[in-house]
């Protein structure tokens, strides 16, 4: 019996290291361009035949004022395909993190808060929200009460986001004309 449950320890034992051995290399996989298999994943929602995705900024400028604003390339078969700008914007409650996919165009495919710590005016992750910017391009007014309607309980994160996206649109669009 004891040298039963010593060979059953050592199958055990065995199966569990290559199991931990199998999750540390799929963690650290050969890193490719696209960063994270989430990066990959995010970026296919929006691009489905993007191959390739490049940062070409940072430390971007919006509104004027230096932040860490994050400007990625999404390339694909045919070429660029468009834009992923990351940026910080505050509210009152305190900065939050959003994220706005282009098109090559300079036309929002879509936004989204990716970091939001504060309880108040947390509605504006919705995608009842953050899906009022997709097709907004640099010709649309982009304000809020315009065209774009304010979460209750959260208008002035949604002023705030209505702002970074609109100044986002602004940046691509500057940085297109170089």
């Amino acid at each position: 019996m004891r040298k039963i449950l010593i060979r059953l320890t050592l199958i055990v034992t065995a199966i569990a290291n290559l199991s931990l051995l199998a999750f540390v290399s799929s963690c650290v996989e050969s890193k490719s361009s696209f960063g994270t298999g989430g990066e990959l994943t995010a970026v296919r929602r929006v691009f489905p035949s993007a191959n390739d995705i490049a940062e070409i900024t940072q430390g971007a400028q919006i509104s004027g004022r230096p932040d860490e604003t994050v400007i990625s390339e999404i390339k694909g078969a045919s070429g660029v395909l468009g834009y992923r700008v990351e940026s910080k914007v505050v509210s009152r409650s305190g900065p939050f993190r959003i994220r706005v996919f282009l098109d090559k165009q300079g036309y929002v495919k879509q936004a989204s808060v990716i970091s939001y710590p504060w309880k108040r005016g947390r509605d504006v992750r919705k995608p009842a929200f953050t899906s009022q910017f997709e097709g907004k391009g640099l010709k649309d007014p982009i304000q809020l009460g315009k065209d774009i309607d304010a979460m209750s309980g959260a208008t002035i994160s949604s002023r705030v986001m209505t702002e970074g996206v609109r100044d986002t649109i602004k940046l691509i669009e500057r940085m297109n004309e170089k």
